[in-house]
């Protein structure tokens, strides 16, 4: 059962006791007076905000393959394919800051950031450079909405990195209609992962759609600069806390 039938079972409910209290109520009232109970001005308010939470409930059931969503408090987002913002290809992706759920996680809004990320094998791209694009739309947003796009090799190593932080066509701000972005970076001969997806910094909405990742002429700039390589020792991961005694305590940590 969604919210808004819940809600409006809590009315009837209030209805068919008042009456049989001899109080004459109207059905509209009780959905006021419930909605009054939420805090909310009135049926309208709630059954707006009520649709918003069955939508976002949708969506976190249904996990969107191949793509690994990242934040330091999911809890506190609304993400997920949105059926309500589809493009002509297919559906869009969506990541909502919830301003209620994150005032006592993020009291400094700009440290909440949350992305969704996907990594493939860097091999078909070796040698190549390589354009990652997609298109963005965004709402209310406070500190930035972008793609990014990485190149890594062994463990511990990146060959090169890319948000568009201080490009022309960077970083959406506020309300911006459907806007493409592109990522454009080199791909070592011995690269092994892609990395690349989309974020959001601080409050606000953003929509992702279309994705790609092409081949582009080396004539096509580089939208960020390399990193300089560096003879390090691959840090592999080994297998750890086999017997699960290493914990963090979340509840400090978000103290």
């Amino acid at each position: 059962m969604t919210f808004v039938n819940n809600a409006k079972s809590m009315a009837k409910a209030l209805e068919t006791t008042l009456r049989a209290k001899n109080v004459d109520i109207s059905h509209g009232e009780c959905l006021d007076i419930v909605a009054r109970q939420f805090g909310l001005k009135d049926w309208n308010v709630l059954s707006a905000q009520a649709k918003s939470i069955d939508a976002s409930a949708s969506r976190r059931a249904k996990e969107l393959k191949v793509w690994e969503f990242r934040a330091a408090y999911p809890d506190v987002y609304d993400h997920g394919a949105d059926e309500q913002a589809r493009v002509p290809h297919g559906s869009s992706a969506l990541i909502r800051l919830i301003p209620e759920f994150a005032a006592s996680r993020y009291p400094d809004i700009s440290k909440a950031t949350a992305g969704y990320m996907q990594t493939a094998s860097a091999r078909p791209y070796r040698g190549k450079r390589v354009a990652v694009s997609a298109r963005l739309r965004s709402e209310g947003v406070s500190h930035g909405a972008t793609i990014l796009a990485s190149v890594g090799g062994a463990p511990g190593r990146v060959f090169a990195y890319d948000n568009l932080k201080d490009h022309p066509d960077g970083w959406l701000l506020g309300n911006t209609p459907w806007t493409e972005r592109r990522v454009v970076i080199d791909v070592d001969a011995d690269a092994e992962s892609l990395f690349f997806g989309f974020l959001l910094n601080g409050s606000g909405a953003v929509w992702a759609a279309d994705f790609s990742a092409k081949e582009v002429k080396t004539s096509v700039p580089l939208t960020g600069e390399r990193i300089e390589r560096r003879a390090i020792e691959p840090v592999w991961r080994a297998p750890a806390n086999l017997q699960f005694v290493e914990v963090a305590d979340l509840l400090r940590s978000a103290g």
